[in-house]
């Protein structure tokens, strides 16, 4: 069945009539055929070898034949999925209500009746017209819809690929294939830098039609203004022929940063200037999401090179202890992040003691950085040669619970003074781990537990001392909880301080440097080798 345009007075539907009376096909003719075009037949034999090649949209059937049944006809012809949508008429004398009944059943739309009157059949005609038409105008409907679907379809697909992209360049070679999203013949994407175009892609999908660049509309024609954010679309004469141009304002911050320029030889529609937008919308999130990660990359480097100062200024605190005579000591520092709560102190107090101090601060990064830097202030303003350890802890441990209590930081700290002359050690510990102490040649460690509570968490803390010598062969571990509390590489477990004391006793016959090495190495293999969750820091300490 041929579809007709409802909108055009030049549609004609193409009537069949099959009737083996000549009068009756003589009278159709006449009244039909002006208006629509007409064929008509006597006999089955003739209408079967006319019916495929006219395709009719309305047939007028006679319910008996010489040579066939009507009814059967009209039951072969549903049954033809190219005859599904054809208006069936039967012409009939009869007025039997079961003879009509039947012609229903068999597929037929209506019936005429004979003699028939002349309006009747006009009539009847024009309401067949009307109905295809307004079919024609629901399927034509139907197309369209599933065509936008689908280009909006491919348009989400487009969004979806590249909500990530991380250049907008990459993200403008996208629109390579954007014809298919929208029907345009050439493409334009520009963006303004200072104020100079740069054009991202030019591409025409017509390469027999041509097509005029942004840079040739924009000297001719006065519409780019950079505070109009509306869509345009004009009608430019170029190459004898029209040529239809749609340009889509790509903003950023609210200002035009660039254009879409689409030509094509038909205007745009509505609903896809709507496309259009959408598209426009996209590029001006994603313009204004890289412009923020590039502010946000430049921050994160000044932020970077400010972090590296930092550290290099907490590393150059560490102390040298080349100077300290008679005993081996090593030391190792490894922030979690890039700069780190733990820290590690020496100085002497006078020509023969040595103090150690070795602080974890809770947390770790800039803040826990901030806080330890002002515990060593403390330690260092405290750590006169008259004061034990216990009485500078507590000194320090006063003014922090009332600096730093609001905050919720706090620290573990061991402060150790060593002679260096004697080995006498008079150690102190507020809620550190225990420090691990090995006399040579014993095939067991001494864990010197803390001897008061944390550091800046009460504002009262009883702290005391223990003293011991050390002598030649004697080795001193002190270190942070970042090592024992290591998770295994399954999670399940922790490295924990048997197991530190092991790897301590296994090497406590190497230099201070290779035990600590050792130390590390273990961690790292327990922890498969996973990313660092805590800050770690030790000092060992052997005499000579």
């Amino acid at each position: 069945m041929a579809f007709i345009d409802p909108a055009s007075s030049a549609g004609r539907l193409k009537v069949l009539v099959l009737d083996d009376d000549g009068l009756v096909r003589r009278v159709l003719e006449d009244l039909l055929s002006a208006e629509h075009e007409f064929r008509a037949v006597g006999s089955l034999a003739e209408f079967n070898t006319v019916v495929v090649g006219f395709n009719p949209d309305v047939l007028l059937l006679d319910l008996v034949l010489p040579d066939g049944d009507g009814m059967e006809i009209c039951r072969e012809l549903r049954r033809n999925s190219q005859f599904e949508k054809l208006f069936i008429l039967m012409l009939t004398a009869s007025d039997r209500k079961e003879h009509i009944e039947q012609g229903y059943a068999a597929g037929a739309n209506d019936y005429i009746r004979k003699p028939f009157v002349p309006f009747e059949v006009k009539s009847k005609i024009l309401n067949c017209k009307k109905i295809i038409a307004y079919q024609n105008k629901l399927y034509s409907a139907f197309n369209y819809q599933l065509e936008f679907s689908k280009r909006l379809y491919r348009l989400n697909r487009l969004i979806q690929a590249n909500v990530n992209v991380s250049d907008i360049g990459e993200l403008a070679l996208e629109f390579d294939s954007f014809n298919e999203i929208v029907d345009v013949a050439s493409i334009e994407m520009v963006l303004l830098r200072e104020g100079e175009p740069v054009t991202l892609i030019e591409k025409s999908f017509d390469r027999d039609r041509g097509f005029l660049s942004y840079a040739r509309i924009r000297s001719g024609i006065k519409l780019f203004d950079e505070k109009n954010t509306s869509i345009t679309s004009i009608k430019i004469r170029s190459g004898g022929k029209d040529l239809y141009c749609c340009i889509a304002p790509i903003t950023s911050n609210r200002a035009v940063s660039g254009y879409l320029v689409l030509q094509r030889d038909t205007p745009f529609d509505q609903e896809e200037r709507n496309m259009i937008a959408l598209c426009t919308d996209f590029m001006d999130i994603m313009i204004e999401r890289l412009m923020a990660q590039k502010e946000l990359g430049r921050q994160y480097e000044i932020y970077r090179s400010e972090i590296a100062k930092v550290r290099a200024i907490q590393v150059s605190f560490l102390p040298d202890f080349s100077a300290i005579e008679g005993f081996d000591i090593s030391s190792i520092f490894l922030p979690a992040v890039d700069i780190s709560g733990d820290f590690f102190d020496g100085f002497f107090l006078d020509d023969d003691v040595y103090q150690f101090v070795l602080c974890d601060v809770s947390g770790h990064g800039v803040a826990s950085s901030y806080i330890g830097n002002e515990i060593r202030s403390l330690f260092r303003t405290f750590s006169l040669r008259r004061f034990s350890p216990s009485f500078i802890i507590g000194a320090v441990n006063g003014i922090l619970s009332r600096d730093i209590s609001d905050l919720y930081y706090f620290g573990t700290v061991i402060v150790c003074q060593l002679n260096i002359k004697t080995g006498e050690v008079l150690f102190s510990s507020g809620g550190h781990p225990p420090a691990i102490f090995c006399r040579c040649g014993e095939s067991s460690c001494a864990l010197l537990n803390k001897t008061g509570p944390l550091v800046g968490f009460f504002e009262k803390g009883d702290f005391s001392d223990t003293e011991f010598v050390m002598k030649s062969g004697d080795a001193l571990l002190l270190y942070t909880d970042g090592i024992p509390e290591t998770f295994s590489s399954d999670g399940r477990e922790l490295f924990g301080e048997e197991r530190l004391v092991g790897v301590f006793l296994e090497n406590v016959a190497v230099s201070s440097q290779e035990i600590t090495r050792a130390i590390v190495n273990s961690v790292n293999e327990f922890s498969g080798y996973a990313v660092q969750e805590d800050d770690i820091t030790m000092i060992c300490i052997k005499r000579l």
